[in-house]
């Protein structure tokens, strides 16, 4: 029984190994931070400020650019759903808005999703579009 002790011993010398030559540790891509001024526009004109802060994995301010994509509405400066920014001691700062008006952008209903991407970091927030007035039933008149 002695001479099969090597192979009993095998396995557990060979996930020790294993362990041992693990490779890097996962690092830590950063942060991503998106915040609006507002949650909740009219569906028209209102618009809110967005605001985004990157740091690196080292608590650096994030350097190069944020890409920002929404399912409907438009950034200022473009007017479209997409737009890449500079990102200057890690903070990058738009304007977004959504108008549903005809011929506009139907899809400016319910929640709207603001995605951000710097590198491989993901961030996101969202805002809320107001549903259209329906207006009021009836006059103020009382019939009279």
């Amino acid at each position: 029984m002695h001479r099969y002790w090597r192979i009993a011993v095998l396995p557990v010398a060979l996930g020790l190994a294993l362990v041992a030559c693990a490779g890097p540790e996962d690092v830590v891509p950063g942060t991503l931070k998106v915040t609006t001024s507002t949650k909740k526009l009219d569906g028209f004109s209102q618009t809110t400020d967005v605001w985004i802060t990157v740091v690196d994995n080292e608590g650096q301010a994030g350097t190069g650019t944020v890409s920002l994509k929404a399912k409907a509405g438009g950034f200022a400066g473009t007017g479209l759903p997409e737009v890449a920014l500079p990102l200057q001691a890690g903070e990058a700062h738009t304007v977004y808005g959504c108008d549903r008006t005809a011929k506009v952008d139907s899809g400016c209903v319910g929640t709207v999703s603001i995605k951000a991407t710097w590198n491989e970091v993901l961030g996101s927030t969202s805002v809320s579009i107001l549903p259209a007035d329906a207006g009021t039933s009836g006059g103020t008149d009382a019939g009279i």
